[in-house]
């Protein structure tokens, strides 16, 4: 029978989170927890928002946001470097629990250490089995106490694998409004009625950034020659990705352009775009919820490309079109991710009203489909394995 977990225990949790997206699912977990949990500690590595509610952060989050098989191998030496002095550090002090946010080639290592040494480990965000490499599913066994799902389709996967599992719903689905406002975001933003409004979106991580932002200038400039009244929203997360952007746009000699580049405010700019233009990942599903065309588009290098190509499992990458099951967004990868390419679809995208309607109702069908209090249930179900610890 499993015992009654004693809320006034001191309870010393470590979480792990390796980039923008996972701060703000991690801080979410945390506030939850600590409702139930008041006298939990948290510690391990956070990004500002899982500081902010709470957490210890004893590396800075940005070193292990590192995306793509060529830009980990330049990066490697450092983050092994780090996980191991944080596996030491944990089996010294051994935490009640592990829990690792997404970040799956960094905390898997790290959680099949910690759970052969009796820590209970919980990973949120199962990594895309259903997209490609299908074949983690043993070693996800082999690591993970427990599994936390952000979309339905996941959990029957885990239960043929034999891993424990819940699924929770999407955190982000609570947060963005059922119907955006967009001319209430526009006023707030103080954009001008008349303007035609593209939000660019290049990446959370230097790597993205790095590999991305010639491509945006590029299509920003010719947007304008099109579209003389445009305006580019750009959201940033940290400052060293905000100055690689700056330097391509003084690189292409384009300071002159209409660009508005903003520290944080992701969703606004979503929400006030007429298209917005994104790297592939989280972001494609806060656009989803912005109710806001999109463009999704990705470069990674060429090796690395032909790596993952032949892993896909699916034939589209972006979290929209995968809960949809079909191509509802247009997807520009690699060769294609052109600037004349882009131009012309965002092009379509914005003068095509009626299509912006459509896509605005299927975006809201999927949104809903989400809604599930996620955090809370995140929360429930750590609170269970806890429970059957104490």
């Amino acid at each position: 029978m499993q015992r009654i977990l004693n809320t006034q225990a001191r309870l010393r949790i470590a979480v792990v989170a390796g980039e923008s997206s996972g701060d703000l699912l991690g801080s979410q977990l945390i506030l939850a927890l600590k409702k139930r949990l008041p006298h939990a500690e948290f510690f391990g590595i956070a990004g500002p928002k899982m500081q902010a509610a709470g957490c210890a952060s004893v590396v800075p989050m940005e070193k292990l946001a590192v995306r793509g098989y060529m830009e980990v191998i330049r990066h490697l030496p450092e983050l092994l470097r780090i996980r191991r002095q944080l596996k030491q550090q944990l089996l010294a002090d051994k935490p009640d629990l592990f829990i690792g946010i997404d970040a799956p080639d960094f905390n898997f290592g790290l959680e099949k250490s910690l759970k052969q040494a009796g820590i209970p480990t919980i990973h949120y965000v199962g990594p895309s089995v259903w997209a490609w490499r299908s074949e983690r599913l043993k070693k996800i066994g082999q690591c993970v106490s427990h599994m936390l799902l952000l979309f339905p389709f996941e959990e029957k996967i885990y239960q043929d694998a034999r891993i424990p599992a819940s699924y929770v719903g999407h955190p982000l689905a609570e947060i963005f409004p059922e119907v955006p406002d967009q001319l209430a975001v526009r006023e707030v933003l103080d954009i001008p009625p008349q303007k035609a409004v593209f939000a660019l979106l290049p990446g959370s991580r230097q790597s993205e950034v790095s590999m991305l932002a010639a491509l945006f200038v590029e299509t920003a400039k010719k947007l304008l020659d099109r579209y003389p009244n445009a305006l580019f929203l750009v959201p940033f997360v940290t400052r060293e990705t905000r100055l690689l952007f700056e330097q391509e746009i003084w690189k292409q000699g384009a300071q002159a352009l209409p660009f508005r580049l903003m520290f944080g405010h992701a969703h606004e700019a979503m929400q006030a775009a007429d298209v917005i233009l994104l790297a592939s990942g989280t972001a494609t599903l806060e656009a989803m919820m912005s109710r806001r065309p999109m463009v999704v588009t990705y470069r990674l290098s060429s090796l690395t490309y032909r790596i993952v190509k032949r892993k896909l499992r699916l034939p589209y990458v972006s979290l929209p079109n995968v809960l949809a099951e079909r191509f509802i967004v247009p997807e520009l990868l690699q060769d294609d991710a052109t600037s004349d390419n882009l131009l012309q679809v965002i092009s379509n995208l914005y003068d095509d009203k009626r299509l912006a309607t459509a896509l605005s109702r299927r975006f809201a069908d999927l949104h809903l489909g989400l809604r599930c209090e996620a955090a809370e249930r995140a929360a429930d179900a750590v609170c269970s394995v806890l429970g059957a610890r104490a």
